[in-house]
């Protein structure tokens, strides 16, 4: 393996409209969404940020799915690391989590989460 960086960000708070059921994407829940990528070191200059992914650039992209109103976790989760990876050529092996922090069923005291790897 060729030497990189990892980027992540960790544990972001968004309140969303994401659910099967319709009540669910009308009152929203909160999500917490974590994201990792790699870039290779051998395009990284020293002080120079366009040879990076900004970790802001890369919250606005995720702020942006995130506003969106979705019925399934997987899809937003797929979509997240999509765009990010459309966006920057540069990024390889983007991990998300996407979490929901309280699943709103009879006898689930607890989160539920997907998790989704695009090479």
């Amino acid at each position: 393996m060729t030497e990189s960086f990892v980027i992540r960000l960790n544990d972001l708070s968004f309140y969303a409209h994401i659910g099967v059921a319709e009540q669910e994407r009308l009152v929203g829940n909160e999500f917490g969404v974590d994201v990792s990528f790699r870039i290779p070191a051998d395009s990284f200059v020293p002080e120079d940020l366009g040879t990076t992914v900004s970790y802001a650039d890369a919250y606005e992209v995720i702020s942006d799915i995130m506003g969106r109103e979705w019925l399934l976790l997987e899809s937003v989760a797929q979509a997240i690391a999509s765009s990010l990876k459309q966006k920057w050529s540069n990024i390889q092996d983007c991990h998300v989590t996407l979490t929901k922090r309280q699943v709103p069923l009879s006898g689930i005291d607890g989160s539920c989460s997907v998790e989704y790897s695009l090479p």
